[in-house]
């Protein structure tokens, strides 16, 4: 777990990869040496010592020395891909992930993507031919993002970087699952196919297997690590099958015994011994408004919906780092595929068809909502985030059930992810069945941040220092945003304040579901309350 920083063609590389990592060293705790390969051509590399701390030092040359990589991301299965190659005459020289990523490109070329389970982003370059090729995992788990000029590349793992080393040129983002050539743009890797035979229920034995197999490929070997707990169905999950393993991890909880996660959280840690460790946070308090400024910059995004659950994480990390922990395992994944969202609720009850473009809506957006929040407030403070949810085995699993399989009728009303709430009744003992049952809550309306999405404090604080003809004028100042609220404009204005946004053309692109038109509204409406 990284931020990278390379030059392809570029004038002045190897002094430009030395500034684009100068604004990316929190997200590791150590700058590597930059391999200037040529007078335009230079790669570097601020590290988060994890896999093999020591020697682990990027890039990493593969063993005929021809593939130089510049990697951000863990390669959980790197074990099993490091025998292989092995078995193949391939010698490698440490135990470092990205050494077997080099290898594979070497020996496999672009077959080797499809054999990685984990999650990345890395650029590796050929130096033999000057060929690179730069990729992006399948849901954008970890950040990519480049400048193309007339003749040459600059990449880095965060965008304003970019934009302070080079005047002009847009930041493009890569898209998950894609790769990058001098000739190409093109995925890579695309979401399940839907089987011809459904499933009509799901089996709990089969997704336990499943999910124990997953958080057990995120459990680093050798180092301490930590959960991030609400108390939810998902964290609660995580912290299962993670303290099946290891017994001592605890997890960390944001808020007081008024939160509304918090009665979930201490009836888990009561009943089985979690270390639960609270992290004191009030949703309408100065420490928390203090922070926002901070959460629009790390995240680079003016979205409300992660903005808000950002002030959380960020508050979070800052916890989970002051105690020293490098690893953290989060539940990112499990609504998206699960049908967790009163959008997704509300359109799998009305069957596959109608609600499968709406989950693949979902999970495409992922690498701009949840997944960016993740990373960029975790790596904010040196943190790596580790989503088992999001593991190959545990996505094909979600797309092989049919619409019933996964939101059943409750009380009149539809509740989605069953197959995770059957999971509890394997496990009575240890999983509660107020847990199983809740309702999915937002982690800032679960830490007392919000009650709804409108009564919101961080909403009426930020509202508050906007006048409405200051949001007019910023509405035509920033038309191309479609702002929807004053609390979008503060939002846009703190970023736009500390980056050029109009060199960023993804920006543009809002964060809205196109949900299909319902039997019954009912529900959306009161989700949108």
């Amino acid at each position: 777990m990284c931020g990278i920083a390379v030059a392809i063609d570029w004038r002045e590389a190897e002094n430009t990869v030395r500034g684009l990592i100068e604004g990316i060293v929190h997200r590791g705790d150590v700058t590597d040496p930059v391999v200037a390969v040529s007078a335009t051509t230079a790669l570097c590399t601020r590290r988060l010592r994890i896999v093999d701390a020591e020697h682990g030092i990027q890039p990493q040359l593969s063993a005929d020395g021809r593939i130089l990589v510049a990697f951000n991301g863990e390669i959980y299965n790197h074990d099993a891909l490091r025998q292989e190659l092995m078995a193949q005459g391939v010698r490698f020289k440490t135990r470092s992930d990205t050494e077997v990523l080099a290898n594979a490109l070497q020996v496999w070329g672009g077959g080797a993507l499809s054999r990685l389970r984990g999650m990345f982003a890395f650029v590796a370059l050929d130096l033999k031919s000057g060929q690179f090729v730069a990729a992006r995992d399948p849901f954008g788990e970890k950040p990519l993002y480049v400048i193309q000029s007339a003749t040459g590349y600059l990449f880095c793992s965060e965008i304003r970087p970019l934009l302070e080393a080079s005047p002009t040129g847009d930041v493009m983002l890569l898209p998950p699952g894609y790769v990058l050539t001098k000739s190409y743009c093109a995925p890579f890797a695309t979401l399940p196919e839907r089987p011809q035979t459904l499933l009509s229920a799901s089996s709990p034995e089969h997704l336990d297997r499943l999910l124990s197999d997953a958080v057990q490929s995120c459990i680093p070997p050798d180092l301490p690590f930590a959960t991030l707990f609400s108390g939810g169905i998902d964290s609660t999950l995580i912290a299962h099958y993670a303290r099946r393993l290891r017994p001592e991890a605890p997890g960390y909880f944001l808020g007081d015994a008024d939160a509304p996660d918090y009665a979930y959280a201490a009836e888990y840690a009561e009943r089985t011994g979690f270390d639960l460790r609270t992290v004191p946070f009030a949703g309408d308090s100065a420490t928390t408004f203090a922070c926002i400024e901070d959460v629009v910059r790390a995240t680079e995004s003016f979205e409300p919906s992660v903005v808000r659950p950002s002030v959380c994480y960020h508050q979070l990390s800052k916890a989970v780092h002051a105690d020293d922990f490098r690893v953290v395992l989060v539940g990112e994944g499990a609504d998206e595929l699960f049908c967790g969202y009163v959008p997704l609720e509300l359109t799998f009850a009305q069957g596959l068809d109608i609600g499968g473009p709406v989950r693949d809506q979902c999970l495409s957006l992922m690498n701009r909502s949840a997944l960016q929040r993740t990373d960029r407030c975790t790596m904010r403070f040196q943190i790596e985030a580790r989503s088992p949810f999001l593991d190959r085995s545990i996505v094909e699993y979600a797309f092989q059930l049919d619409a019933p399989a996964l939101v059943r009728t409750v009380r009149g009303a539809p509740q989605g992810k069953a197959p995770l709430r059957n999971l509890y009744d394997l496990y009575p003992d240890a999983l509660p069945a107020s847990i199983r049952d809740r309702r999915k809550i937002p982690v800032n309306e679960g830490a007392g941040l919000d009650v709804t999405q409108n009564d919101s404090a961080i909403k009426r604080h930020v509202e508050a220092g906007v006048s409405d003809a200051e949001y007019a004028e910023g509405r035509a100042e920033f038309a191309d945003y479609d702002l929807a609220s004053k609390e979008e404009y503060a939002y846009l204005r703190i970023l736009s304040e500390s980056m050029d946004i109009a060199r960023v053309p993804h920006l543009k692109g809002r964060l809205y579901l196109e949900a299909p038109v319902l039997d019954d509204e009912s529900g959306l409406k009161e989700y949108m309350a």
